[in-house]
């Protein structure tokens, strides 16, 4: 029973490690969405065909007149620089955008306008130089640490 925990124990130890990699990031859309949009559309129209719910107010006037961000991210492409072409690659995620909708009085769309934004992307990323010291120092410890108890 001793060396099921023991061995329960090896495999979780790594697991602490690898459980770092959480993302924090706001809900998006993508440009393709944000391409359909058209003025005249109500706040509703809008929201569906981004298919997310505004990200922050803007502006909002005692006319009735407001503004709403919308995030969304653009597209980029991976490819080898020897090989870079105009329309060549992989496409990528790109970087986050704001879409600022500017709605009148009744809810319809009069205006789009589209400007970098200062958000990104909290990564906590998995750190290789921990992998690598688990694989080159821990693990083989771990196996003379086991291959002792086991001699005697």
């Amino acid at each position: 029973m001793r060396r099921i925990n023991k061995i329960l124990a090896i495999a979780l130890i790594p697991s602490l490690f690898i459980q770092s990699c959480i993302v924090s990031a706001p809900k998006y859309t993508h440009v393709e969405q944000v391409m359909q949009l058209k003025t005249g559309m109500s706040m509703d129209s809008v929201n569906s065909k981004l298919g997310i719910e505004p990200y922050d107010i803007d502006v909002y006037d005692s006319t009735g007149y407001r503004s709403y961000i919308y995030k969304y991210r653009t597209t980029d492409r991976k490819t080898i620089p020897f090989f870079l072409k105009e329309t060549n690659g992989k496409k990528k995620i790109g970087k986050y955008m704001d879409l600022v909708a500017y709605y009148d009085s009744t809810n319809i769309a009069y205006k789009f306008e589209s400007r970098s934004t200062d958000s990104k992307v909290d990564q906590k990323k998995f750190n290789i130089n921990v992998l690598v010291t688990i694989v080159t120092v821990v693990v083989p410890s771990l196996l003379v640490y086991l291959g002792i108890q086991k001699a005697n």
